[in-house]
């Protein structure tokens, strides 16, 4: 438990010194460096449709997780998110760390990087919709190269890049057009999508 406290913020301090440095080297200054990744208050129309953005990101890959064994055991490998909560079994341990993953190793820190940072400079250097979708090519591919070492199922390699790609140009556009730049409503989507589709994963759907 600890060790997940430690590695969740741990992580999100890592994740958003990449930034910082830049806006330092930028801005001279520490003082807006919030603002400038999107660290601010949303709104609650934006919020919401992150909730609905977050059913349409978890719903597909859970009707084929519930249809397809080989895809269902890729998202059980023992060094999967989903599988090591499953190995924990049900309980406050595994509810606990299953929350600091979602939430914040994984939701806030990425969040921070992908839509605080580098969506907003590649949108600042090319346009909305260029800068958009090199950040969503660019999230779907690492989460592929990422999970290249767990199976060699091609239905979930390909689901792998696509949900999350489209999920990032989504949050960006919820973030950028609809919340006045917060990365609020795309931390929303993310962590919740992360949390219900875990849990189903790891105490609902049978191995």
């Amino acid at each position: 438990m600890v060790n997940t406290f430690i590695s969740a913020f741990g992580q999100a301090i890592v994740f958003s010194l990449i930034p910082f440095i830049v806006y330092l080297i930028s801005k001279k200054k520490a003082k807006g460096f919030f603002s400038y990744i999107g660290l601010k208050r949303s709104n609650t129309k934006a919020n919401g449709l992150a909730l609905l953005l977050m059913i349409a990101i978890a719903t597909p890959i859970l009707l084929i997780a519930s249809a397809d064994p080989d895809f269902r055991s890729a998202l059980l490998a023992p060094s999967s998110v989903s599988g090591r909560i499953r190995a924990m079994g049900f309980g406050q341990e595994s509810s606990t760390t299953l929350l600091l993953i979602a939430v914040i190793k994984t939701g806030l820190s990425e969040e921070i990087l992908f839509r605080g940072f580098v969506a907003k400079r590649l949108i600042a250097v090319t346009s909305f919709r260029m800068g958009n979708m090199i950040q969503a090519i660019i999230f779907g591919a690492i989460h592929t190269l990422l999970f290249l070492n767990l199976t060699d199922n091609l239905l979930f390699l390909v689901s792998s890049f696509v949900m999350p790609a489209i999920g990032a140009y989504i949050k960006v556009y919820l973030n950028e057009k609809m919340a006045d730049g917060s990365i609020v409503p795309g931390w929303i989507a993310h962590a919740s999508s992360n949390l219900i589709a875990c849990s189903i994963i790891a105490f609902v759907l049978r191995p």
